[in-house]
């Protein structure tokens, strides 16, 4: 019989790319089900040809949205996931992700071997083995202690409109994006505003006083 555990994790940023990573299951921690996953429990794991975790959209397998490379340590399955942005649907799941509406992770999986015992007052079950088969996205989860560490910055995009628009060098966009962008993603405009204008100027200044060259 296929188990689901869920855990909430948090998109911090995104990029064009559909990357994220975080931690799909946390060990040793009671969830909302009263289950609690040992750590290196998964000692087996359905995957792709290439090796990695299908990733898929409330458990539905006809409704695969990418993949993800997957480690296990002390504190949980960490995995380092790509949504196929090229699928209409996994597109969309990801600008949920991203807005924080499609805010939970969950894991389908096989249990191989389990106990029973008594922990913070109540019956747990102890999954000491099991079969991993996929990791979903999922609007509601039930391990509070789970998040999503990481997901690559679109920071990166405003580097590009650096590059491309302004003519900056890859050294200067990645210098100027790390101190501005943070402020032209709060105007929020998209024409020029007197902070972006301030950006140009630095295109011309970081040879001079930074000596950042292409």
């Amino acid at each position: 019989m296929l188990s689901k555990i869920e855990v909430p994790f948090e998109v911090k940023a995104s990029d064009e790319l559909g990357n994220f990573e975080g931690y799909a299951a946390v060990f040793n921690n009671i969830d909302l089900g009263d289950d609690v996953i040992l750590p290196g429990a998964f000692t087996k794991v359905k995957t792709t040809r290439a090796g990695r975790l299908k990733l898929a959209l409330f458990h539905d397998l006809t409704r695969l949205v990418g993949s993800a490379e997957f480690t296990q340590d002390d504190h949980g399955l960490y995995i380092k996931g790509k949504v196929n942005l090229a699928v209409s649907y996994a597109r969309d799941a990801y600008e949920l992700m991203k807005e924080g509406t499609l805010d939970s992770m969950s894991i389908g999986f096989n249990t191989i071997l389990a106990a029973y015992e008594e922990r913070e007052g109540r019956s747990v079950r102890i999954i000491k083995q099991a079969e991993l088969w996929e990791a979903s996205l999922v609007p509601f989860g039930m391990n509070p202690a789970a998040q999503v560490t990481d997901v690559k910055s679109d920071i990166r995009i405003f580097e590009k409109a650096l590059r491309d628009r302004m003519g900056l060098s890859q050294k200067e966009a990645a210098a100027v994006a790390s101190l501005g962008y943070s402020a032209v993603h709060r105007d929020g405009e998209t024409e020029a505003t007197a902070t972006v204008e301030e950006l140009k100027k630095l295109s011309h200044t970081f040879d001079q006083f930074f000596k950042v060259s292409p």
